[in-house]
């Protein structure tokens, strides 16, 4: 197990052992920001007719080649078509059908005249323009021909997507499994939110923030609260071991006589890929397999476990459900204030954002309280591990991480 490795190579080494899960079928009510597993392939075409994008009347389009208001061109109806409609009806030369919208186009039409271009008579109309070949026509197989790739393979599936495949004849689709995650958090001071605390005591913040994430991801989870116990934690982890494709541990990764985390995995079928990352806050972070599932041992303290969730369990999480890796985009902007770094170490941050006419500035956050600068941060300052110091002025990457309206001003990049 290597120790003390640079952020990226972390990043690299965690995604290089997580993959994507085997595929499941869904109904498409259900697809809402999966991502497809298999090319997906129309059934029919759409529409499966021709019809009228207009009401009015169907022609045959060379009748009304010399049409115009001075010279009005008489057309005989012959009937009348609706949308849905089953009638089956053909027009000639010199006859027309009336239509409406998404109606049936008539065997002989080639075009609609809107009924604006029209005057009723008893059993005839005047029409006074022109209707080229193919007019207010939706064609058959227009929008969507049987056979055609509707949509590919890694696709994210959202609203109109899913719409889509329902006109292409689909009423589900192959996407890729969510990772059923099992979030344990460890230690005799640590209780669940709603608990009286008495005096030493602290709620499961940790706990919390992570299952948030993961229900804005629309992955499922189990959660549990273990005391400092060998025994205790080793039985919750075996415990949801068959049921679970990730674990996410929160506390006691550092390794003391306390932090008991790593030793009781390295007692079943771990296998360790790192512990301890030239990153901070998040340092003590560990990553490995146990029983081929991605295993995150994430420290204790609130911003250490965050980021470490954030920029290595995040990642892992995505690719295991068919998503690039990377939630929060990158962009430019300057810098507001001096930061520092510590040489050969990945910095993150705080950071609030600021436009300036048109020009977007990070501020660096400066709030004694962690867990409020966690809380009301928008994006995070990244220091890489060639620099030392960024000075106020420059241009820098930053990581977005508000919803907020700046981040749809900012000229968005993949992210790291």
């Amino acid at each position: 197990m290597q120790t003390f490795i640079g952020f990226k190579d972390a990043l690299d080494l965690t995604l290089s052992q997580v993959t994507c899960g085997i595929s499941d079928i869904l109904p498409l009510d259900r697809l809402v920001g999966r991502v497809l597993a298999e090319d997906v392939v129309a059934r029919v075409d759409c529409p499966s007719i021709s019809t009228s994008r207009k009401d009015g009347y169907a022609v045959v389009s060379s009748d009304l080649t010399q049409a115009s208001e001075q010279n009005p061109i008489s057309l005989k109806v012959h009937g009348s078509l609706s949308a849905g409609g089953r009638r089956q009806l053909k027009i000639n030369r010199g006859q027309t059908v009336r239509v409406t919208t998404g109606a049936p186009l008539p065997e002989g039409a080639d075009a609609v005249l809107s009924e604006e271009f029209c005057r009723s008579q008893t059993e005839n109309i005047l029409a006074f323009n022109t209707a080229e070949a193919g007019r207010n026509i939706h064609h058959r197989a227009k929008d969507i021909r049987t056979g055609e790739i509707v949509a590919r393979k890694n696709m994210r599936l959202h609203p109109a997507l899913i719409g889509l495949l329902a006109a292409a004849g689909l009423d589900g689709a192959a996407v890729f499994q969510s990772p059923h995650v099992a979030v344990i958090a460890t230690g005799d001071e640590v209780i669940t939110p709603g608990n009286p605390l008495l005096s030493g005591q602290l709620y499961a913040s940790n706990m919390v923030e992570i299952c948030a994430w993961l229900s804005q991801l629309g992955l499922p989870y189990t959660m549990e609260l273990v005391p400092d116990s060998r025994q205790a934690i080793e039985k919750t982890i075996t415990k949801n071991l068959p049921d679970v494709d990730v674990f996410l541990t929160s506390g006691g990764a550092w390794g003391s006589e306390r932090d008991l985390i790593l030793d009781v995995v390295s007692g079943l079928d771990w296998q360790g890929v790192y512990h301890r990352v030239r990153m901070g806050p998040g340092k003590p972070v560990g990553f490995g397999l146990l029983g081929k599932k991605p295993f995150f041992c994430l420290p204790g303290g609130p911003p250490s476990n965050e980021m470490a969730f954030l920029q290595l369990a995040l990642p892992a999480l995505l690719k295991m459900q068919g998503h690039p890796p990377f939630y929060f985009p990158l962009t430019t902007a300057r810098l507001a204030a001096d930061v520092y770094g510590k040489k050969e170490w990945t910095d993150f941050i705080h950071a609030r954002l600021e436009k300036r006419k048109k020009q977007l500035w990070v501020h660096p956050a400066r709030l004694k309280s962690a867990l409020q600068s966690m809380a009301t941060k928008e994006a995070l300052i990244i220091i890489p591990e060639d620099r030392e110091k960024i000075a106020a002025g420059e241009t820098i990457e930053i990581q977005l991480l508000s919803l907020d309206p700046l981040r749809s001003l900012a000229n968005q990049k993949k992210s790291v």
